[in-house]
């Protein structure tokens, strides 16, 4: 999304738990259209501080509008309404990356991965292998119900404890501004801003979707140099939903 002062990508956080705040929508859905509606409307000369505060309390005021409790709200994580997101203001000349997206500024990669995703998605990838192996499962059986991924759910949910504690989100509460990431873009040419369904970032749109296609093609439960925390499922075009923009300061 664009608006006058500010440019940014929005992701919405994987379902973790059954558990929704709105029946016809996804937690991590809502939490994208509730960010996309703050962002526009967030003061044009707010620093990095200002805007995260802004953020939370957009979602926190949306736990009191659903009627969601403060008690699910602090002891279950996984049910939060909750996204990472990366933006550019245009008044500060910066880049504030809350969670687990990916930037690019003048062809220099920016990540901010979660603490724990790559060690689960390591244990998830052994565990596919070992199935596979033992013939067990198929790619196809796999990409079905991806065992995998059912083996390292509770890690997931587990590691949901860390949100604004190890890692930063926007989830409602209090962002951790120490694991915000800032990046100063005076004077840049070219910025990209992108979630994480691009497990190779390119400096373009094109090149970024053709390596997805690539990577895909050779390794749909991605499980190999690419590891993730779920498969492309069959029906999907994609392991993840993925949102990229590039742009001139």
């Amino acid at each position: 999304m664009a608006t006058h002062d500010f440019i940014a990508v929005i992701d919405g956080s994987t379902s973790k738990s059954p558990w929704q705040a709105r029946p016809d929508m996804r937690n991590g859905r809502l939490a994208m259209l509730l960010l996309r509606d703050a962002i526009a409307c967030a003061p044009s000369d707010a620093d990095c501080p200002v805007f995260c505060r802004h953020l939370t309390d957009t979602i926190a005021q949306a736990y009191w509008e659903y009627g969601i409790s403060p008690d699910t709200v602090n002891s279950r994580p996984e049910c939060r309404l909750t996204a990472s997101v990366a933006v550019y203001s245009r008044r500060k000349e910066e880049v504030w990356m809350i969670g687990d997206c990916l930037c690019m500024v003048d062809g220099r990669l920016y990540e901010n991965p979660k603490p724990a995703e790559e060690a689960n998605a390591i244990r998830r990838a052994e565990v596919i292998h070992r199935l596979l192996a033992e013939g067990k499962e198929t790619v196809e059986s796999l990409r079905r119900h991806d065992k995998g991924r059912d083996a390292i759910i509770g890690a997931i949910i587990d590691s949901c404890q860390g949100q604004n504690k190890t890692f930063s989100v926007v989830d409602g509460t209090e962002i951790a501004l120490e694991h915000v990431k800032e990046i100063r873009a005076h004077g840049a040419h070219e910025i990209v801003l992108a979630t994480d369904g691009y497990p190779h970032l390119m400096p373009t749109l094109d090149e970024s979707e053709r390596e997805l296609k690539r990577i895909i093609e050779e390794d749909p439960l991605m499980t190999g140099r690419y590891k993730a925390t779920k498969a492309v499922m069959e029906g999907n075009l994609s392991f993840d939903d993925r949102c990229y923009v590039r742009f001139s300061p």
